[in-house]
This record gives C-alpha cells, sequence and structure tokens, in this order.
C-alpha cells in the first residue's frame, strides 16, 4: 500500500541528515510523498521565515518525494506576501507553528487566501498539563478559528496533542480534519478518533524525522478495514490537497 505522510520536517542545521532520514522511512514502508514543514526558532523573525520557506523550496525542486507547506508567522506584518510567495512556489498548503496562537485576529485574512486557493492549514494543536508555550494552540483556539472560517480547511496536528481534549472541540465541525503525527502513542487514540470523526476526517503523518515506527504502529495496532487503511494512509490526503491530486494527473 502506498503512502502518503502530510505531516513530517526538516529542522534548518540539519537539513541533509533529516532527507536521508525521511527517504529510509520512505523506502522501507512504501511512501509516496511527504509533506514538509521546515523548523527553527519557536517565533522566527521574517529573516528566518525566509530561509524555512527557502530551503523547502529548494528541498521540493530538487527531490520528487517531497511537497512543502508555506510556513507563516501570522503576526507578522509580511505574513500575507509570505503565504502570496508561497503560493507562486507551489505550497500545497500553510503551516501554522507556535508563533502566536491560531485564532488571533491576525490569522484570518491568512486563511481566508487560503480558502481562495484552496490551501488546507496544518495547525500545530496541543494540548499540554505542562509547559504549554504562549502562542501554542489547542483544540478549543482552533475551533473558534475553524468558525470563524468556515470556508476554510483545517488539520489538528498529532489529534490535538490529548485526543480526549482535542477531538470534542473540534467534532461537529466539517471543515477540521485531524492527523495522526508523532507525540502522540496512547493505543486508543487512533480508535477513538475513528469513533468520534470517521475514517474520512483522519490523515497519516509522522512528524519525521521523528519515529515513523511510532506513527504508523498506530495505524497497525488500530486493526482497521482495508477501505479505512486506505482512506486514511492516502485517500484523504489526496482529496484534500488538489495540488497532489494534479501531479499524480501529470
Amino acid at each position: 500500500m502506498s503512502i502518503i505522510d502530510i505531516h513530517a520536517h526538516i529542522w534548518l542545521g540539519r537539513e541533509e541528515d533529516n532527507i536521508k532520514c525521511l527517504h529510509r522511512a520512505a523506502q522501507e514502508y512504501g511512501v509516496e510523498k511527504i509533506i514538509i514543514s521546515p523548523l527553527g526558532s519557536h517565533c522566527p523573525d521574517s529573516d528566518e521565515i525566509t530561509r524555512l520557506n527557502d530551503t523547502a523550496a529548494k528541498i521540493c525542486d530538487s527531490d520528487p518525494l517531497f511537497c512543502a507547506y508555506v510556513t507563516v508567522s501570522p503576526e507578522r506584518s509580511n505574513a500575507l506576501q509570505v503565504l502570496e510567495e508561497g503560493i507562486h512556489r507551489g505550497a500545497v498548503g500553510m503551516k501554522v507553528w507556535v508563533s502566536c496562537l491560531c485564532d488571533e485576529a491576525c490569522c484570518h485574512v491568512l486563511y481566508r487566501r487560503c480558502a481562495e486557493a484552496g490551501l488546507p492549514v496544518l495547525v500545530h494543536t496541543f494540548a499540554k498539563t505542562i509547559g504549554q508555550l504562549p502562542g501554542e494552540s489547542t483544540g478549543a483556539h482552533l475551533r473558534r478559528a475553524a468558525l470563524a472560517n468556515p470556508e476554510t480547511t483545517f488539520i489538528m496536528a498529532h489529534l490535538g496533542g490529548n485526543c480526549y481534549h482535542g477531538i470534542p472541540m473540534i467534532r461537529d465541525l466539517q471543515n477540521i480534519f485531524v492527523d495522526v503525527s508523532g507525540s502522540t502513542c496512547r493505543r486508543d487514540d487512533l480508535p477513538y478518533a475513528l469513533e468520534q470523526l470517521g475514517a474520512e476526517r483522519i490523515l497519516f503523518g509522522t512528524d519525521m524525522p521523528g519515529s515513523f515506527v511510532m506513527s504508523y504502529g498506530q495505524i497497525l495496532s488500530a486493526k482497521l478495514s482495508p477501505q479505512q487503511m486506505q482512506m486514511i494512509c492516502r485517500e484523504n490526503a489526496q482529496k484534500l490537497f488538489p495540488a497532489l491530486r494534479k501531479r499524480n494527473e501529470l
């Protein structure tokens, strides 16, 4: 079975090692496409944002395994310009990490533009008992963002960090999907997500260059039907990311 990994990373300064890691996983597990977003500091300035997106574009231009999110810090005054440049360079979605909460006023113009362009928005979403970052969104923040932008498609990363907190927040909102990428390792998380959302709103991701096996193990241990496996590992991504469909049609 061919797999699309919709959530992986390249860390600045570790590009070569990260690319090798992702290629090893792709070869071993049959991954046909990996959507990356580069990471650096939690609150990158405009110069770092440029470097992040230049790095991603260079990788994608030279290696057909990869496509990328455009990384945007919504609180920066040039955020819309960064998004437009990303669209022009072929980004398949937009990534919001932890520089600001995803329901802040500065985000909405970006979400509207993503809706116009047909780009999903991947939001790092994580509810922590301790160590919550000031700009780290939870399911409650994402719910408010999605209600305010019903035409925009969102992806709640990491099953919300704590699926029993995040999923109830977004269960009734059809414009929010979830991914199973890293940092979650409880055996019952994916079955719970299936029960609450159905397979059609779940996407496969790994958070690589961390462990591919952890996310894939969740899939294997959930005793999915062949149809559910296909939906989560490949078909949902093809539906959600128009650019992936177009590339497959070439």
